[in-house]
């Protein structure tokens, strides 16, 4: 009985978490005049001019809602938005996708409004004038010595590509933000690649693909602005196993397919992910060598 008991309260829990908050259906009895343009009308909001049909006095929560809302847009949902993406994000993604959207911070605002804070923050905890000069002076230095380097001599030691691999692992490491923002597309696109087949009910194009991403890569924001106070390095990243759960994750709830496959196609996803950066690596490098050989 017991058990039977804990069986029904997960599969409760399980399709309250699926389904998400509720939006009440408003009924009206009668009628209400706008304080602002004098229309008479019914439900919630004027239908001339827009404006709420309850219209409160101003007071200090006003003021303190309207401040951080001209920051952030709070009344869109900037932190239920946030809950949800630890609760339900795969279930929340698919909601906005199809068209519940009116609850949920939009993804690309709310991945600004995440990496400014993380930025902002990472510099007022860790870094000084100083450090950012060194950074500046390293990455000139490896400038100038790509410059120097031939493409005989890349090609016997091989020289420029670790020079490469240092200048755009010491730009990325310090404009981790930035970083995440690039991968997005190309994370997309892996997973488009690697869902194709299982994504067939829910018919997304590449563009849905990259608010999927987006909000994942909100997920990752917000985890890195909690641990940031406990970090001795702004640049340490998170754990690798950190990104694959969250995706899988994500991946598990919105094309709710089995356990074992959606575990390897998520796999799948970060392979085709290393081999599109391989091959952009690959292309940048091919450009840069041609370069060089032009002006030399």
């Amino acid at each position: 009985m017991n058990t039977q008991r804990i069986k029904a309260y997960i599969r409760l829990i399980t399709f309250r978490i699926k389904e998400g908050k509720k939006i009440p259906v408003y009924h009206q009895e009668g009628t209400t005049i706008c304080g602002n343009c004098q229309t008479n009308f019914s439900g919630n909001y004027c239908l001339n001019c827009g404006q709420h049909k309850d219209v409160p006095r101003f007071s200090y929560k006003w003021i303190a809602k309207n401040m951080i809302g001209g920051w952030i847009n709070i009344d869109s949902g900037f932190f239920f938005t946030i809950k949800e993406l630890f609760i339900r994000p795969g279930y929340m993604i698919n909601d906005y996708i199809t068209g519940k959207r009116i609850r949920y911070f939009r993804p690309l605002q709310m991945l600004f409004v995440l990496g400014a804070v993380y930025v902002l923050l990472s510099q007022a905890l860790y870094s000084s004038a100083e450090s950012i000069i060194s950074h500046d002076k390293e990455n000139q230095e490896l400038v100038v010595e790509l410059g120097k380097i031939n493409v005989g001599k890349w090609i016997t030691e091989n020289e420029f590509i670790q020079s490469v691999y240092k200048l755009l692992d010491s730009w990325f490491s310090s404009n981790r933000a930035l970083g995440v923002i690039w991968m997005l597309p190309v994370s997309a696109l892996a997973m488009k690649i690697a869902f194709r087949k299982g994504a067939r009910k829910l018919n997304l194009n590449l563009v849905e693909y990259f608010l999927v991403r987006t909000y994942a890569a909100c997920q990752i924001f917000i985890v890195s602005i909690l641990l940031l106070p406990l970090s001795k390095d702004p640049e340490d990243s998170l754990p690798w196993w950190l990104y694959f759960i969250f995706s899988f994750w994500i991946n598990l709830q919105l094309f709710n397919d089995k356990i074992k496959t959606t575990f390897f196609r998520t796999v799948l996803m970060y392979v085709y992910l290393i081999l599109i950066l391989i091959l952009l690596a690959l292309f940048l490098a091919s450009i840069l060598v041609f370069i060089l050989w032009i002006f030399n």
